[in-house]
């Protein structure tokens, strides 16, 4: 009989889960870098005292009427209810009276925050004092069109945006599929603005290879930092977090340059060097909201498998697929079928749709498993994988050691949705 004396823990929400290997297993566990902590409110005010190719917030604020504080939502970590009231502080020692400052929730397509959420990201010193609103993707009568970029993307933007004589972005950095690493100008496409934009710059994933996890110089990150400077985006504050949700590295100035020096200390944090593995066993935390978000983690995945393997997603999903429930279903479609529906235009979601082409490169290379409570066994055969509960990890890893030789190589990533394995 064979004993099984390597435990292995993973987060599963706000608990873990475990499974257990041979001791023989060949395995590599990856779990985000630390780094000290910081003095926040001293690294803060060093930020804000300096802040990176900009003036202090004190003068880009001075002599104006309206500032619009454009903030993420409940699905990144960022704690923005330690950051906004100093911002706020500065703005109003420039003579923002408190009336004329809001704060614009970045929800891009995600459902709205509750009024409790709200409260809890902006915290209960702010949010009474100020309007807090969440954006409205797919409103018209909330957007106004700034024509379109050189690639030919309409701009469609939040009206609120457009109408603020100073623009601010609060927000968190870690690596993106899509954009190499989120932050900076994403706080404003897809955060504030409309589906058409949004649309097409998701679906740039179809037109360039170096689009990948980690890479800052694509195609797509080009496009959203050209229609975050239209919309007037001025100032952002990007927080780093390590994996207990810690404020690591604050960046603060302007949208390009502070965001392109917070990615090389984020980079510190999130790169984990790693070699290719039979088997990846993945949690999606932190994102462990909706399908939507955890499916984030399959693409740190898919660089640390190799070609013919197999990857177990482990994530609580807590609210079930998400919004694009498109998504799911064009999932057991092939990449090519995919596209070739988006390009007859016969996909209602076309966002779900750029999300189920980044799952289908994925499943190109590697067999999926999905370890989840929150999604239900005929949501994740439209994905085309097979589902466990969570008690039953162990299985799913066995399953898939059945099938993948002798001696198989194992990555285990501890949060999947943010590390990025450097691979050898």
């Amino acid at each position: 009989m064979t004993v099984l004396v390597q435990t292995i823990e993973l987060p599963y929400g706000n608990k873990s889960l475990r499974f257990e290997l041979e001791a023989e297993a060949q395995v590599t566990q990856a779990t985000l870098n630390t780094l000290p902590e910081i003095d926040l409110d001293g690294e803060l005010k060093k930020a804000l005292d300096r802040p990176i190719g900009s003036q202090p917030l004190e003068e880009l604020a001075k002599g104006l009427g309206s500032v619009l504080l454009i903030c993420d939502d409940n699905t990144r970590p960022t704690p923005a209810h330690l950051i906004l009231p100093s911002v706020i502080e500065r703005l109003r020692a420039a003579g923002v009276a408190l009336e004329n400052i809001a704060i614009l929730i970045a929800g891009g397509s995600h459902r709205p925050m509750t009024e409790e959420e709200l409260e809890a990201k902006v915290g209960s010193e702010v949010y009474p004092s100020v309007q807090v609103l969440n954006h409205e993707f797919d409103n018209k009568d909330k957007l106004v069109h700034l024509g379109e970029t050189k690639n030919g993307t309409p701009i469609w933007i939040n009206k609120m945006v457009f109408d603020a004589d100073l623009v601010l972005g609060i927000g968190g950095i870690v690596p993106h599929r899509y954009c190499g690493w989120s932050g900076g100008g994403k706080i404003i496409q897809p955060g504030v603005c409309g589906e058409d934009t949004t649309i097409a710059t998701h679906l740039m994933i179809t037109k360039d290879e170096s689009i990948t996890l980690g890479n800052i110089d694509n195609p797509v990150r080009k496009e959203i930092d050209d229609i975050a400077l239209r919309a007037g985006l001025k100032f952002i504050v990007n927080a780093i977090l390590d994996a207990n949700q810690r404020i690591v590295g604050l960046v603060a100035g302007d949208p390009i340059k502070a965001h392109r020096e917070g990615v090389e200390l984020a980079k510190k944090v999130y790169g984990v060097p790693l070699k290719q593995a039979d088997l990846v066993v993945t949690s999606s935390f932190p994102a462990d909201l909706n399908f939507w978000q955890a499916g984030k983690a399959l693409y740190s995945a898919d660089l640390a498998v190799k070609t013919g393997g197999t990857i177990i997603l482990v994530t609580p999903a807590i609210e079930g697929p998400g919004e694009h429930l498109e998504f799911l279903t064009l999932m057991a479609k092939p990449y090519d079928e995919i596209l070739s529906l988006v390009d007859r235009d016969e996909v209602q979601d076309k966002i779900g749709a750029a999300g189920a082409l980044a799952v289908a490169i994925v499943k190109q290379r590697a067999q999926v498993k999905i370890v989840s409570d929150g999604l239900t066994d005929e949501q994740v055969e439209w994905m085309g994988f097979r589902r466990y509960n969570s008690d039953a990890l162990q299985t799913a890893v066995l399953d898939a050691l059945a099938n993948l030789g002798e001696n198989p190589t194992i990555n285990v990533i501890h949060e999947g949705a943010e590390i990025l394995p450097l691979i050898d």
